[in-house]
């Protein structure tokens, strides 16, 4: 149901883009000639993202970084809409559950100070770009953008053949909200009406991340973790990307497939090198299948595909 309604949504806007561009096809049929045009400059806002988040090879998830389990290893991204869920009520559904889950005390300073706008308690995920023509018959442009993704325990672990209890893996709920700014290259010029848009470049986010972490009560060491035992902390950093990708429309609205490839940097805090919370051997046998010490810091290098609606103009 889920994504048949994303699906019915987005064949909605389809038509009224077609709507848009339905003049101009008229006009062709009826014999008269439509000169392409030309823009010397555009402004191109996207908005109404999917993302879909993977990492470069099983062991860089995040969460197997953090805690060496097993069930983490070539464990699964983000993936679904950050803006409007046609599956629940959520305006926003990655900052609702992020404070539902109690993050909202421990949000970085930019996620703090947009939690003050009204009625949305948060900003939108969108990105907005400006390109402008050069002498050499290719366009530059300078972008910004913002997007997050919500990472659960219970909803990252790669797939298992036995009884998927959810004891089997520490607790683990991180909200990261990227705050992006982006140069780029587009090789055909500044996109025209009707015309397909090549771009690529590099570009810099600060990330700002909040974890709640734990232990689960866990049978098989009663003992040690008989009740639920949770901590919340948080970290900030910056983080290097690369992004490729094409767009393409009509008059105003179109669509936007790009890529971003995340580095390598370290910018979230791992709490479970500090204090696994129980008896650190016993943690050790129980969750760490990998063995060795946690790391301090954990990263997430791999990639995000965005698609998203556009409005230039």
């Amino acid at each position: 149901m889920f994504f048949k309604n994303i699906l019915l949504i987005q064949l909605g806007l389809a038509f009224v883009i077609m709507l848009e561009l339905a003049p101009g096809v008229f006009a062709q049929e009826e014999g008269t000639v439509i000169p392409a045009v030309g823009r010397d400059e555009v402004w191109r806002i996207g908005f109404w993202e999917l993302l879909h988040q993977t990492f470069v090879n099983d062991d860089s998830h995040p969460f197997y970084q953090m805690t060496g389990t097993e069930r983490f290893r070539a464990g699964s991204g983000f993936f679904g809409t950050t803006f409007l869920d046609p599956g629940s009520s959520n305006l926003l559904p990655n900052v609702n559950y992020k404070n539902e889950d109690g993050h909202s005390g421990q949000d970085g300073i930019l996620t703090n100070l947009f939690s003050n706008i009204p009625l949305l308690g948060a900003i939108p995920t969108f990105s907005l770009e400006y390109i402008q023509p050069t002498n050499y018959g290719i366009g530059i442009g300078l972008g910004i953008a913002y997007t997050n993704i919500w990472l659960d325990d219970t909803q990252v672990r790669s797939a298992t053949t036995g009884a998927d209890l959810e004891y089997d893996t520490p607790i683990l709920r991180l909200a990261s909200h990227f705050y992006m700014l982006a140069a780029s290259i587009h090789p055909l010029g500044v996109p025209k009406t009707d015309d397909l848009d090549i771009f690529f470049g590099i570009g810099l986010s600060r990330v700002e991340s909040t974890l709640k972490s734990g232990i689960r009560v866990n049978p098989t060491i009663a003992e040690y973790a008989s009740t639920t035992q949770t901590q919340l902390n948080s970290s900030s950093g910056a983080l290097y990307f690369r992004r490729i990708g094409i767009a393409s429309g009509g008059k105003n609205f179109g669509i936007m497939l790009e890529f971003l490839l995340l580095g390598n940097e370290e910018f979230i805090e791992n709490p479970f090198a500090k204090s696994t919370i129980i008896d650190s051997a016993i943690y050790d046998s129980t969750y760490n299948d990998r063995g060795g010490a946690l790391p301090s810091k954990v990263g997430m290098p791999g990639g995000i595909t965005r698609f998203s609606w556009t409005y230039s103009f």
